[in-house]
């Protein structure tokens, strides 16, 4: 099912077992990410006949790198900055910014060149399982580039979420 096709353009990550997603529209599955591993940070994204990988390399420059499935050439790169956000570039040279919009980071939204919104996320949310709300903006749903931003998005919050845990025992047993 292609993005323009599906409810409105919003759509709902859930958590379908330990570290497996599901993206729906209107109860139906149109969307996975699966972490390969209890732990690391190698995931399989899969929408329709299309795979990709998301894997996050280096700790003092960390990058997340998309490949389509079995090739070794970045289809996007994604660089984080410091304070939560970063910037994707696709292959194509399409390139968005991640930026939280709200003050408590509940909200993120990639922004095209031009400043709108392409996809926003809000969540994940759920303390033993994740959900999240993606929408996609109209003017983006038929781009090919679209379904790695709706998973990358949800890539990218659960990682920052797996390691602000981690911090939290560290600090709390240190």
């Amino acid at each position: 099912m292609e993005f323009e096709h599906a409810a409105e353009g919003e759509f709902e990550w859930h958590q379908s077992a330990l570290r497996a997603y599901q993206l729906l529209s209107r109860g139906q599955e149109i969307a996975s990410l699966r972490f390969e591993k209890t732990c690391g940070s190698l995931a399989t994204g899969v929408q329709d006949q299309d795979r990709w990988t998301f894997k996050r390399t280096g700790f003092l420059a960390p990058r997340i790198t998309v490949r389509t499935n079995g090739s070794d050439a970045n289809f996007a790169e994604f660089t984080p900055n410091w304070c939560g956000g970063g910037s994707v570039i696709f292959a194509s040279g399409c390139r968005y910014q991640l930026h939280k919009t709200n003050f408590w980071g509940t909200s993120w939204a990639f922004e095209a060149p031009d400043g709108t919104a392409a996809v926003t996320l809000s969540g994940p949310s759920g303390f033993l399982k994740h959900k999240g709300i993606v929408q996609v903006a109209p003017g983006i749903a038929t781009c090919p580039e679209t379904p790695v931003l709706v998973m990358l998005i949800w890539y990218v919050r659960l990682l920052m979420n797996e390691d602000a845990a981690v911090v939290a025992v560290i600090t709390a047993t240190g």
